[in-house]
């Protein structure tokens, strides 16, 4: 497979979007360094140098295939970083250890003229090595939590990917319900110009999360937190 490897970039998601049209086989944008890396809803993802930054596309992926892949994606980099330590993920998409964010991941597709058919752009962000981050931003990476330098092959972590996108919805939806870091928990959910606080129950087969206030969509939430 192609491995693109940049020193320094806006962000993998940019750059692999502005390439996707030329070619046509599979490939893999890494870079050391992002300036303006994007998360859900375009906000700001801090990642300099000493993390695993990167991009995986999948070319003529089948747009029917879409739903629940961030869930299936959540799943293998979960695994990955529980050969470290134990994780889990936070819903939507964000893989957690005691509730600080270790890993973030942004679904983002293309269509072709023939809708059946699109460009997935798998985007993966992992605090591997990072030995800090600014107060406003609750996170850590395995650095922090191990106490020392760890390096993940992007090839274990794509096999990883490979394997769990290929998942049934239905055992996706189990494992995330057993791995889920905010089931039976008191949560704060923020949407555009609204929040909610009260306890979250689990995700249903659509990928949806019950509450006990009500069931959420992932494009209408913008943030969950642990009160």
């Amino acid at each position: 497979m192609l491995v693109i490897e940049l020193n320094k970039v806006t962000s993998t998601q940019d750059f692999a979007e502005a390439v996707s049209n030329m070619l046509y086989e599979d490939f893999i944008v890494i870079a050391k360094e992002q300036t303006k890396a994007r998360g859900r809803f375009g906000r700001s993802w801090y990642s300099p140098p000493g993390g695993l930054w990167f991009t995986y596309v999948k070319k003529n992926f089948k747009t029917e295939n879409i739903p629940l892949i961030g869930v299936k994606v959540a799943i293998a980099i979960m695994q990955i970083i529980n050969n470290f330590i134990n994780s889990k993920i936070r819903w939507p998409n964000d893989i957690v250890v005691n509730d600080k964010k270790i890993a973030g991941i942004l679904i983002e597709a293309r269509t072709y003229e023939n809708i059946e058919y699109c460009d997935l752009f798998i985007g993966v962000g992992i605090d591997t090595n990072l030995r800090e981050f600014p107060q406003d931003i609750k996170a850590t990476s395995l650095y922090l939590e191990l106490n020392k330098e760890v390096n993940i092959n992007i090839s274990d972590v794509i096999s990883e990917i490979e394997k769990y996108i290929n998942l049934n919805s239905k055992d996706a939806i189990e494992i995330l319900n057993n791995n889920l870091s905010i089931k039976d928990r008191v949560i704060k959910i923020v949407g555009d110009n609204w929040e909610k606080t009260c306890k979250a129950l689990f995700v249903d087969f659509m990928g949806r999360l019950i509450t006990e206030c009500g069931i959420f969509e992932a494009e209408e939430v913008y943030r969950v937190d642990v009160v």
